[in-house]
């Protein structure tokens, strides 16, 4: 193959397009046969989904190992196995844990008002749908974006491109205001970002959007981005302004949320410059 040729098709972005391109179009195909296979049968729709969602999360999941493997000719470490238990354990407790915290300032600031408790057991299901969920969203946006970006531009301008992108894409939905648009960006660019440059590991981001997700809707009743969960262990009652509620997008979009990713982003950049985990652009060291 001529080298100007095999330059086009092993770039990052070619890369990135291919890897979007087939794990999305499979996914989403399968997911409507799926779907459409399981609109003949007697299931309810509550039922239906988590199955259709599974179905595009294995098959988001394997298409990535699959074709990464072979298209970079590596192991795809940032999917194994090895120490599993500890980043899906480390992201778990992140997530909530950061979610806790801003639950606990709205608390403080009268906007949330818990009034009283209900069982755990209806949420079972939400919580598988919302870990089949983080898969695959961490795998599409920081597994095949923002790594490829980071191949190629280093990880201070991914980091500033995905911020960029996730800023541009939640500004124009409806109800957003600047800053929560911010909270979203810095949720992405901050926290999930960071998290898999020190670990390189696409268990963690995963597991902290599962955490964060699930707690903000299953256990403390709030939106998140707009989705609002029946029946949540704390029967809460939230209101004030949109800088402590955050909003149509809920505590994600709030200015504690974004506090507090920016925090723990500075946290994890720092221990990767510490322990030479950044990434510099492809072009840095070119003649």
């Amino acid at each position: 193959m001529p080298p100007t040729r095999r330059a086009i098709l092993h770039h990052p972005i070619t890369r990135l397009v291919t890897g979007l391109a087939l794990t999305l179009g499979i996914g989403l195909l399968a997911m409507f046969a799926t779907q459409s296979l399981l609109s003949r049968t007697s299931l309810a729709q509550s039922d239906k989904d988590p199955i259709a969602g599974t179905v595009f999360a294995i098959l988001v999941f394997v298409i990535y190992v699959n074709l990464y493997q072979r298209y970079e000719k590596r192991p795809v470490t940032e999917l194994s196995t090895r120490h599993l238990f500890r980043y899906l354990a480390g992201g778990i407790l992140l997530g909530s844990g950061l979610a806790a915290i801003v639950a606990l300032i709205q608390y403080l600031k009268h906007v949330l008002t818990i009034n009283g408790t209900r069982s755990f057991l209806p949420l079972l299901p939400n919580l598988w749908n919302t870990f089949v969920n983080s898969i695959i969203a961490e795998t599409l946006i920081i597994g095949i974006f923002f790594r490829l970006m980071e191949e190629w531009l280093g990880s201070w301008l991914a980091l500033l491109i995905l911020a960029i992108v996730f800023f541009t894409l939640h500004i124009t939905a409806p109800g957003a205001t600047i800053i929560s648009a911010i909270a979203v960006s810095m949720h992405a660019a901050f926290l999930l970002g960071p998290t898999y440059i020190y670990t390189r590991s696409l268990w963690v981001p995963i597991a902290i959007h599962f955490a964060w997700d699930f707690s903000c809707a299953a256990l403390f009743g709030a939106s998140v981005n707009g989705y609002t969960m029946e029946n949540s262990l704390l029967d809460t009652a939230i209101n004030g302004p949109d800088l402590l509620t955050g909003g149509d997008f809920g505590p994600q979009g709030s200015i504690q949320a974004a506090v507090l990713c920016l925090i723990t982003g500075f946290i994890f950049l720092n221990l990767s410059r510490r322990h030479k985990r950044i990434i510099p652009p492809s072009f840095q060291n070119r003649p």
